[in-house]
């Protein structure tokens, strides 16, 4: 995990182990198994095998994607997520919804 979390940052482990406080590693830690490094790209792959007709569930195929749905689904609570809600209650999202055929916001 602190390879992962070096390669993520961009910045050699001994100075990840150096500079980061632990309290700060275990709350990455606890991110990673939550979101594991390349689940973008297990879906990424799993859109590409729905494609060609595979019918398992993407979890079956990829242990990323079984952690990604066992996350509970509202986790804009903890620190450093962004609300979805808030942007469903904006003007802007108005705007979208309202917008003729799709091309542009009218303001």
């Amino acid at each position: 995990m602190l390879f992962e979390l070096a390669y993520a940052l961009r910045m050699p482990v001994y100075k990840l182990k150096e500079e980061m406080p632990y309290e700060e590693l275990l709350q990455w830690e606890e991110y990673f198994d939550k979101r594991p490094a390349g689940w973008q790209d297990d879906l990424r792959a799993y859109k590409i095998m729905q494609a060609f007709g595979v019918k398992e569930k993407p979890e079956a195929l990829f242990l990323s994607l079984s952690k990604i749905k066992e996350t509970p689904k509202d986790i804009t609570k903890g620190e450093g997520f962004i609300s979805t809600s808030n942007l469903k209650s904006s003007a802007l999202f108005s705007k979208m919804l309202s917008s003729t055929g799709g091309t542009r916001l009218e303001f």
